[in-house]
């Protein structure tokens, strides 16, 4: 099912399907990518509860293994719509006998919300634990690179932090991290295909509470709101010229090395039974 979302500048489609966006436009202008298959049939998915890969698609709980692929189950898993009055809508993602026993074995509720703005839009999401739980978290929308011209490269484009940085650039090798100091030094980092086709640009520890793309080939920008999250990830697909780059805010970047037992790896955060915690991020555009 798709939710279609318009106010006097802004339409936006949402697909129920991993409550992800399927459509952001802006006075006829399309800023999110088109899925084409041919480089990534995804869009904008939500990342819960895993982020990154995981051995052999599998996290343990308690001596006992879940399936778990890449980047979590909730962007391939059905949400029912709570509401909509045209301008917002919400969407809802429950634990199920099925997740509990096979994928994840913890009871929670996904609340997730996005609301329109002037200028782009409010993504908000909820979780809420039934049990003491253990999550990652993060939004992954692929913004177009032909924003500014059919004829856009990725070297077009630069992201603009909004505090001055000394950032380590993490990326995953084989199942194994490796970093790279001083990857962005200042508040401007040049986009280039020879370090995105080195897999994800990852980067912890961020101070900025805002990053925007930006492009030498014209004046449409993308800005991304960091909210309570300080790890900022760049992708876009490895070997192949896809028009998109991804701006992805989230709580941490799993590694395929990482604790198999999901109560001890660190990257996971922790929810007591009972508790909840929201994430709220603006993406706008220009």
């Amino acid at each position: 099912m798709i939710v279609e979302l318009e106010n006097e500048r802004i339409k936006m489609s949402i697909s129920t399907l991993g409550a992800e966006p399927q459509s952001l436009k802006m006075e006829g202008r399309e800023y999110l990518w088109n899925g084409n298959k041919e480089f990534w049939f995804r869009r904008a998915p939500l990342l819960f509860p895993s982020i990154g890969p995981t051995e052999r698609d599998l996290i343990w709980h308690e001596k006992k293994e879940y399936r778990m692929s890449n980047n979590g189950f909730a962007r391939d898993t059905e949400f029912d719509l709570v509401e909509t009055d045209g301008k917002s809508a919400v969407f809802r993602l429950e634990d199920s006998r099925k997740t509990r026993e096979e994928n994840y074995p913890f009871g929670f509720s996904l609340t997730v919300t996005y609301t329109l703005l002037d200028n782009g839009y409010e993504a908000k999401c909820t979780i809420y634990a039934k049990d003491d739980l253990y999550y990652q978290f993060g939004w992954h929308p692929a913004f177009s690179l032909l924003i500014n011209g059919e004829d856009c490269e990725l070297e077009d484009y630069y992201v603009m932090f909004s505090e001055e940085e000394d950032l380590v650039r993490k990326y995953a090798d084989n199942g194994v991290f490796r970093y790279e100091a001083g990857f962005v030094r200042g508040k401007r980092l040049d986009l280039k295909r020879s370090e995105t086709d080195k897999g994800a640009i990852i980067l912890d520890d961020v101070k900025s509470k805002s990053v925007t793309l930006c492009s030498t080939k014209g004046p449409h920008t993308v800005s991304a709101t960091l909210g309570n999250m300080n790890t900022f990830t760049i992708w876009t697909v490895s070997g192949k010229k896809g028009a998109y780059i991804c701006l992805e805010p989230m709580t941490s970047f799993g590694d395929v090395k990482r604790e198999k037992e999901v109560s001890l790896a660190k990257e996971n955060r922790k929810l007591e039974k009972g508790e909840s915690i929201t994430y709220a991020n603006s993406f706008t555009i220009s």
